[in-house]
C-alpha cells in the first residue's frame, strides 16, 4: 500500500498535494477546536496503533504481502478528521525515519491511506449503524464492513495511480516510472486486499469496537461526545462476546485466505495463503519465535504490573504488539509495487529511468525498520537478529509519535493557561 519513491512521477506525486494539503488544513482546524486532555492522548494512541499494525505484513493471493491500517477504527472513535491527522502522522514518520513509503510520495500515500480510507470507512459505518445503541452488535458489523470497504477503496486508488504512470510518462517506448499498466495494477491491488488485507482490517476494526463497547463506550460518540451521551444511548450490551468475535473472525479470515491462496496457487499446498513458503528458512523462524515468545512471557506481565492503572490495558496491548511485530517478517516476498529497481528489472527486463533516479532520493536513518548496526542487519544476519531490530525500530516509532503528541499537548496546555489568564485579566478590568 505504501508507494515508494520512483513509482510515481514527481509531478504526479507532488500534484496529489493539491487534494491532500487542503484536507490537512481543514482537519487541523476542526480537530484543534476539540483538542483537550482526553483527545490528545487518544489521538497519540491511535496514531501509534496505526503505525504498529502496518508493520504486520501478511501473505495475500498473488504471492505478495499486505497489511492493515486501522483508519476506520480511528474514524469511528475520534471522527474522520482526527483519523486524517493520526494516520498522516504515522505515514510521515514511516517515510522520514524508516523508508516505508517515499518522501516524494507522502502526499499520495496520505491521500490513499489517510483520507480516502477513513472517510469511506466512516460514512459506511454511519450509514449501516444509523441510530443503533452504542453497544449493539450492529455497530460492530457496521465498523467491520466500513473498514473492509475503506481499505479496499484505498487499494483501488493506489492501483489507479500506479496504472496511470505508463500512460502518462514514457520514453523510448518504456515507462519512466511504474511499469504496471491499469489492467494489471487495479486487479492486483483489489485482489490482494479484497481477499487479504481488507479482511484483516475488518477484523481489527470490529474487535476494536467490541473492546471499546465493553470498556469505554463513551469514546464511540466521537470527539464531541460526552460520557452522559454515551450512557444515555448505550442500550443493551453486544450479543456476541469478544472471544466469540475473535474466533469467528479469525476462522473466516483464515478460511478465505486459504481458499484464495489455493486457487491462485493452482491447488499447490506449498503456496498456502497465496505465497511460496519454500523460500522460508523455517529453522531461523523457529529460533525467532522462541525468542519472541520468551520476551512476551517476560515483558507483557511486567507491563501489566508496572504500568499505571489508568493506562494498564492499553499500554499492555501496545507492549504485546511491539513484542510480536517480528511475525511480520515471516511471510516471503514484498508488497506489490514496493520492490527495488533491480526487482523491476528482473521482472520486466529493463529498469525504468525515473525509477532508477528517484528510488534513492531519501536515505532514511532506519531504512527497512532496521537499526543501522551489523548486529541487526546484513547479508548473513540470522532472522532472530533481524526480528530484534524490527522490534526495536517499532518501539522507536511509537516513541517518536508519543514525543510528537506530548509536545502538542504541552503547547495546548500553555495556550489554555494563557487564555485563562487573559480572561481573568479582562474580568478584573
Amino acid at each position: 500500500m505504501h508507494i515508494p519513491d520512483g513509482y510515481l512521477s514527481p509531478v504526479f506525486s507532488l500534484g496529489t498535494g493539491v487534494a491532500t494539503i487542503p484536507v490537512w488544513g481543514v482537519a487541523v482546524n476542526k480537530v484543534k477546536k476539540v483538542l483537550n486532555q482526553r483527545t490528545v492522548p487518544l489521538l497519540a494512541i491511535f496514531a501509534a496503533f496505526s503505525f504498529t499494525i502496518m508493520m504486520f505484513n501478511i501473505p495475500v493471493p498473488g504471492g505478495t504481502t499486505a497489511h492493515a491500517i486501522g483508519g476506520t477504527l480511528i474514524a469511528v472513535v475520534l471522527g474522520p478528521w482526527a483519523a486524517v491527522i493520526g494516520i498522516s502522522t504515522a505515514l510521515i514518520i514511516q517515510a522520514l525515519f524508516f523508508g516505508d513509503g517515499g518522501v516524494l510520495a507522502i502526499f499520495a500515500n496520505c491521500l490513499n491511506m489517510g483520507i480516502i480510507l477513513p472517510f469511506i470507512g466512516y460514512f459506511v459505518y454511519r450509514l449501516i449503524a444509523s441510530r443503533a445503541p452504542l453497544r449493539s452488535t450492529r455497530r460492530v458489523w457496521a465498523a467491520g464492513i466500513g473498514a473492509y470497504l475503506g481499505i479496499t477503496a484505498s487499494a483501488l486508488a493506489v492501483g489507479i495511480e500506479l496504472g496511470l504512470q505508463p500512460l502518462l510518462f514514457q520514453a523510448g517506448g518504456h515507462p519512466l516510472y511504474s511499469p504496471y499498466p491499469l489492467q494489471v495494477a487495479i486487479p492486483t491491488m483489489l485482489l490482494s486486499h479484497a481477499l487479504g488485507a481488507s479482511l484483516v482490517e475488518a477484523l481489527v476494526t470490529a474487535l476494536g469496537v467490541v473492546y471499546i463497547q465493553k470498556n469505554h463506550p463513551q469514546y464511540l460518540t466521537t470527539l464531541r461526545g460526552t460520557v452522559a451521551e454515551a450512557d444515555a444511548s448505550a442500550g443493551s450490551r453486544q450479543a456476541m462476546p469478544l472471544w466469540q468475535m475473535l474466533a469467528l473472525g479469525l476462522s473466516c479470515g483464515l478460511a478465505i485466505l486459504l481458499a484464495a491462496g489455493l486457487i491462485t496457487g493452482h491447488g499447490d499446498f506449498t503456496h498456502l495463503f497465496g505465497t511460496d513458503w519454500s523460500h522460508v528458512a523455517w529453522s531461523d523462524v523457529g529460533i525467532m519465535l522462541v525468542i519472541v515468545l520468551g520476551l512476551a512471557l517476560g515483558l507483557i506481565p511486567l507491563a501489566w504490573f508496572l504500568l499505571p492503572k489508568s493506562i494498564r490495558k492499553v499500554g499492555t496491548i501496545f507492549v504485546a504488539l511491539a513484542v510480536f511485530v517480528p511475525i511480520g517478517l515471516i511471510a516471503p516476498g514484498f508488497a506489490y509495487a514496493e520492490g527495488s529497481p533491480e526487482d523491476v528489472k528482473q521482472a520486466f527486463g529493463y529498469m525504468p529511468q525515473g525509477l532508477k533516479q528517484l528510488s534513492g532520493v531519501w536515505s532514511a536513518p532506519f531504512s527497512g525498520y532496521n537499526l543501522q548496526s551489523s548486529f541487526f542487519n546484513g547479508p548473513n544476519v540470522p532472522m532472530w537478529r533481524q526480528g530484534l531490530g524490527y522490534e526495536l525500530s517499532g518501539l522507536l516509532g511509537i516513541l517518536l509519535i508519543g514525543v510528537l503528541f506530548w509536545g502538542v499537548a504541552t503547547l495546548l496546555t500553555h495556550q489554555h493557561k494563557d487564555e485563562n489568564m487573559q480572561q481573568e485579566e479582562r474580568a478584573h478590568v
